[in-house]
């Protein structure tokens, strides 16, 4: 996995597009609300990024859900680079009132063209401070996180493997993150069935 600075993590623009395309389709594929209509407007786009969304566009397929695993599904993208990943949205986002018309998601993927296995992508679904702090309590583990954009993802690189380990045998994910205005949002996952997913896109991102 190509990474530039332990503290900002590198990520390229055509998989964050990627990831909003496939996360997209795969809710509205499980019966939940359209992203399309609730997530806010994304950053605007430096030239580079925007001729990696001509890039992504063309190498996406359309997602197709390998199965339901509790509360997690497990689904795979054909195209250019095949990619397969896990995605799971909260069952509770505080604050209610503000967060009731926000859609969020954990997005765990595997894309064996490129060498990279479980790489966590929390989506927000509201614009953050870019580089701000986050937080993922996973039971009695807590994990930095750093945000982007509306993303968040693991701060330190080589703790990711231990993140997606401890996801796996814990029961509960609690992502503590701020919004670009300085609202503190709390959203709550319950990790049944992730792990089975994860093993699911294992057997077909070999």
């Amino acid at each position: 996995m190509m990474r530039n600075d332990s503290s900002k993590p590198f990520r390229p623009g055509a998989f964050r597009t990627m990831l909003l395309a496939f996360a997209g389709a795969a809710l509205l594929c499980a019966g939940a609300p359209a992203l399309a209509k609730t997530k806010p407007k994304p950053d605007a786009a430096s030239a580079a990024d925007k001729a990696d969304k001509k890039d992504a566009k063309k190498g996406a397929g359309k997602p197709e859900q390998l199965g339901s695993y509790g509360d997690w599904g497990a689904y795979a993208a054909a195209g250019k680079d095949k990619t397969c990943y896990a995605l799971g949205s909260p069952k509770e986002r505080q604050p209610k009132a503000k967060m009731k018309d926000t859609q969020a998601f954990i997005f765990i993927s595997t894309r064996p063209g490129e060498g990279v296995r479980n790489e966590v992508a929390i989506n927000l679904g509201y614009a953050t401070k870019d580089g701000g702090a986050a937080t993922a309590d996973v039971d009695d583990d807590r994990f930095e996180l750093v945000t982007k954009g509306l993303n968040a993802w693991v701060k330190n690189p080589a703790k990711e493997k231990e993140f997606v380990e401890a996801l796996k045998t814990g029961s509960k994910l609690l992502v503590k993150a701020a919004s670009a205005k300085g609202t503190t949002t709390v959203d709550s996952y319950s990790l049944k069935g992730l792990s089975d997913a994860l093993a699911r896109v294992a057997q077909e991102c070999k």
